[in-house]
């Protein structure tokens, strides 16, 4: 029954003020041009003219998870037994909005509907009942249950048809089939049984048994959008048994899932699994960061993967040949040569290709020679003043003497022969035999490789000046006859670890493997426990090999100066940088100035929002505050408008797009993800912690609304969960500067939290932006700092910056010389009172403001400056007069005494004002009754004795001393906002005279 609850208009406190749809959302607007499939037409228009409203109303609205106060409220007449049960479920679930919960499921169970062949009303029918299915969340404030039968049979229509209008749900389908619509709603959830009575539902259009059969598809789409947390979660026999009927046992669940999410590794084998499912006629409708669940023909083989881990190995190799040339790079001192992971993917000839080429980009053209410099500096040793140092010098020279000095480390690492033998060989085929005993005999000074200067300066003695063409063509030849005469070293097989590693992680259906959890724990805790030397992966403690140095991670080993260092990363971690390296141009260190976004479905992709993320990821742009300010500020910060609003500028100009970067990963076409990495540069030079996380954080909070993602904010370009399950929260902050743990003062939040953490947020950053700005009138973000600390002191805080945002206005107003703001003063008052209010709504603390406000009311009927362009000094003076007649009198003074004091000051500050003595002017029926004025006076020394001095400071003057300062500003603010405007002083002035 449901007599007990209040049910829920849209125009309701709950949903506030409905959105004015100045402009689509983006992921409607994406969508529309990503769905142009034949038979996705009736969804396509779904999404034109339904899905904005749900977007509008639902985005916020959680259906799955919350925070521990929303579930207390949710649950406040929940039986006694039960309540504590109850609430613990609804905080244990993962967040999800009803806005996404209502698409997950429409999408969820799309791919049913089309392998079905349900014919176009019937698909109508399926995603008005999917939009509906959830109506007792949308109308009850309280846990409870709306149904269609006996006396609630009126109401429920009633509220049904209002909610289905708002939607825009009869501009999707008929009105005349709205008992059709009800009755699979009310027939989608077993959990609250079935509403099978047909003498509740006596105008439906379609025969029972036909509603029956479509009934089971909206419940397939509640189940899936409510369990599917990971690729192998709908192996429950209700699922089965509907899939089996509706399908008439043609098809099966299956999946394919991985024990961890290592990122563009797992990626790659994700992809790699479902080429091969495709192939059998597996069919994928559900994407996860750690697998896809797919309907597989009931009779088919497994997927093949004998050969996986030769796809993702050649992947990897096709990846790393696009950015061969980023494994080389110059030393200090001069010498280039390759990194260790040139030998991994790239043979010997090529590796010297690269190597040379690479030659002439380090030492371009502008660059200055340096063999001229470095000879003077070794020609005076007494032992080489017998060698010949008459040689041309020349940016040529330096090209020469750097490559081959890099090629004999190639062949010295290739053929693991001797570096002398690898020079020899070299020399030889470069017909420079002669020259061998005297590049021994120069040092190498400071590491500096003068030999190979006076080698590279006698061949372009003796050859004359080569062009760049001739030059290279003088190293490529002389390498590959070193490896005509030595042979082609034997090649290891590239990214060995891969079947092993593969057959560890994956797990398709019925597959019996396990991760080697064991033998990893064994070795971490063998290595620190007994402080061995055994090399450890730095990054993730895998069991597998160690392959390098890699001393940027210290955490997992004890650095020692007495033994060798073994840090290093594991060969999985290795493959996984060379893929960051390529296709997102970044390692796995945490970079100075990025913060990764890690973008988590909200539960799962299907193939429809799969490519609508996919698209949306590649027109990504980065958003400055001020672009972010302009879109939500006329809308006073109201998250509801959010996922109308363009966060990532997917709807922007593309050239102009790109001066606003991103750090995207280039993913090959036509790959299917579960989980999106997104870097967030500072576009700043030299940038601050602070001036690094400001933008990164907001996006955040905000990129959830957007696109319906969880996303977690981190300095690791490692995904810090494997999936989205593996966390409750809607947006997770990992690592923040602790600027926002000043003013925000959390780094994760549920859903129903952003609904005030937004608005604070920006509150925030509008009040930085405002109160700070350099020469060039841009945001100081560093100031962020100072400003969320002050608030994390007090929210009145916010009031002490009006004297700098008026400085700041005023500024602009000179450079531009033209009056922007009539009234600057009262904007920028009612800004503050607004980003103070923002605050306290999220901070949900006692708030003073209340009593300010009183306070400088109560003052305000006897009192008040003169012009709207008085000063601080006169609009405050009541309230200036009552605080230093406490601060200056005994400390044994009464209240009665000092309220009788405050009243006698105020007493002669009237009568100045009155007699003209004073600035100022007093309220007309103040001044025509003295009995009136005298009882508003008594009235205002009463309060600020009582509410101010003795509850709110605690009648400690150090206390009033210590706040008064934040009082004064954040009454000036009310003061102005409620009372500055030019009074008809003439008539004022006569009238005073008058009643004296």
């Amino acid at each position: 029954m449901t007599d007990d609850f209040d049910w829920l208009l849209p125009d309701s406190d709950s949903y506030g003020k409905p959105v004015i749809p100045e402009k689509e959302p983006p992921l409607v607007v994406l969508a529309l041009d990503t769905l142009n499939n034949a038979e996705d037409k009736v969804l396509r228009d779904w999404i034109d003219k339904v899905f904005p409203n749900i977007l509008d109303y639902f985005s916020l609205k959680p259906a799955k998870g919350m925070s521990l106060e929303a579930a207390e409220k949710l649950a406040v007449n929940a039986k006694t037994e039960k309540k504590e049960k109850i609430i613990s479920k609804l905080v244990e679930h993962k967040d999800q909005s009803l806005a996404i919960h209502l698409l997950n499921a429409a999408v969820g169970g799309w791919t049913l509907v089309k392998l079905a062949n349900l014919d176009e009303l019937e698909q109508r029918l399926y995603l008005a009942s999917v939009t509906l299915h959830d109506l007792n969340k949308i109308v009850l404030t309280q846990l409870g249950n709306v149904r269609m039968d006996g006396k609630e049979w009126n109401k429920y229509h009633h509220y049904f048809n209002i909610w289905a209008e708002t939607l825009g749900l009869w501009k999707f389908i008929s009105s005349e089939y709205w008992q059709d619509i009800a009755f699979l709603a009310q027939n989608a959830e077993d959990a609250r049984g079935a509403n099978l009575t047909l003498a509740n539902f006596q105008d439906i259009q379609l025969p029972p048994e036909h509603l029956m059969d479509l009934a089971e598809f909206v419940r397939f789409a509640d189940l899936v959008a409510s369990i599917a947390h990971r690729p192998d979660s709908l192996y429950q026999e209700n699922i089965r048994a509907i899939v089996q009927r509706r399908l008439k046992n043609k098809y099966v669940i299956r999946h394919h899932r991985t024990i961890e999410n290592r990122g563009l590794l797992t990626q790659t084998i994700h992809n790699a699994v479902l080429q091969k499912a495709r192939k059998v006629g597996w069919i994928a409708f559900l994407f996860f960061p750690d697998g896809v669940t797919y309907f597989a023909p009931k009779d088919s083989k497994k997927p093949d993967l004998s050969n996986l881990a030769e796809i993702v190995r050649s992947h990897i190799l096709r990846t790393a040949a696009k950015g061969l040339g980023s494994l080389i790079y110059r030393q200090p001192k001069g010498i280039i040569s390759c990194k260790p992971d040139m030998k991994e993917v790239a043979d010997v000839e090529l590796a010297a290709e690269t190597l040379i080429r690479q030659v002439f980009n380090i030492i371009g053209d502008k660059r200055t020679p340096v063999t001229g410099e470095r000879r003077e500096k070794i020609r005076l040793l007494p032992e080489l003043i017998d060698l010949d140092w008459n040689y041309p010098a020349s940016l040529q020279v330096d090209r020469l003497a750097e490559g081959v000095r890099g090629l004999v480390d190639i062949l010295n690492e290739y053929y693991e022969v001797s570096e002398e033998k690898a020079i020899q060989a070299l020399l030889n085929a470069l017909d420079m035999n002669e020259y061998l005993e005297t590049l021994q005999r120069i040092p190498a000074l400071g590491g500096v490789p003068h030999g190979w200067y006076f080698l590279a300066g006698h061949y372009i003695g003796k050859n004359g000046n080569l062009n760049d063409a001739e030059l290279e063509n003088v190293m490529m030849k002389a390498t590959r006859q070193v490896i005509a005469e030595w042979g082609k070293p034997e090649q290891l097989t590239a990214f060995a670890f891969l079947d092993a590693y593969i057959s560890q992680i994956l797990d398709i259906s019925d597959s019996d493997k396990h991760h080697d959890f064991e033998k990893e724990l064994n070795r971490y805790h063998r290595n620190k426990a007994n402080r061995k030397r055994e090399p450890i992966c730095a990054v993730c403690n895998s069991a597998f090999d160690v392959r390098e140095e890699f001393s940027s991670y210290t955490n997992k080993r004890v650095t020692s100066l007495s033994k060798e260092s073994l840090r290093g990363i594991c060969a999985v971690c290795q493959a996984e940088k060379l893929l960051r390296s390529y296709s997102l141009r970044r390692s796995l260190e945490a970079d100075d100035d990025v913060v990764y976004l890690h973008l988590y479905p909200d539960y799962y992709f299907t193939p429809e929002t799969a490519l609508i993320m996919n698209r949306a990821y590649q027109s990504f742009a980065q958003n400055v505050f001020s672009d972010l300010d302009k879109e939500l500020a006329k809308h006073n910060y109201d998250p509801k408008y959010i996922p109308r609003a363009d966060v990532f500028r997917v709807g922007s100009d593309s050239k102009e797009n790109e001066k606003r970067r991103l750090e995207k990963t280039e993913y090959l076409e036509g790959q299917m993800h579960g989980y999106y990495l997104l870097g967030v540069p500072a576009l700043f030079k030299k940038p601050t912690d602070t001036e690094v996380w400001h933008i990164p954080a907001l996006l955040t909070l905000i990129a959830p609304l957007t696109f319906g993602v969880k996303v977690v904010a981190s300095r690791s370009t490692l995904p810090p969960y494997d999936s989205g399950a593996d966390f409750k929260e809607t947006a997770v902050l990992d690592g923040v500067h602790t600027y926002w743990q000043h003013s925000i003062g959390k780094s994760s939040f549920r859903l129903d939290e952003l609904l005030t953490a937004i608005p604070a947020a920006f509150a925030v950053y509008a009040l930085t932006s405002q109160a700070y700005r350099d020469s060039r009138s841009f945001p100081v973000w560093n100031a962020l700092n100072n400003v969320s600390q002050s608030l994390d002191t007090s929210p009145l805080y916010v009031f002490h910056y009006a004297d700098r945002i008026l400085e700041n206005i005023k500024k602009e107003e000179r450079k531009k010389k033209t009056n922007q703001l009539n009234e600057p003063s009262i904007i920028v008052a009612a800004k503050l009172l607004n980003y103070y209010q923002l605050l306290i709504d999220y901070y949900q603390c006692p708030s003073p403001m209340k009593m300010i406000e009183e306070l400088v009311n109560k003052y305000a009927q006897f009192y008040r400056a003169s012009g709207k362009n008085s000063s601080a000094y006169t609009r405050l003076r009541p309230l200036n007069i009552a605080a230093r007649v406490i601060l200056e009198s005994q400390p044994n003074t009464a209240e009665d005494d000092l309220q009788l004091m405050i009243e006698g000051y105020l007493f002669s500050l009237v009568d100045g004002v009155l007699n003209n003595n004073n600035e100022g002017y007093i309220p007309s029926d103040v001044v025509k009754d003295k009995n009136l004025r005298q009882a508003v006076i008594e009235e205002f020394a009463k309060y600020f004795v009582k509410e101010v001095f003795n509850n709110y400071c605690r009648s400690e003057r150090s206390l009033l001393r210590q706040n008064i300062n934040l009082i004064r500003h954040a009454a000036e603010a009310w003061y102005i906002k409620q009372y500055i405007k030019k009074p008809e002083e003439k008539a004022q002035k006569s009238e005073n005279k008058e009643s004296n």
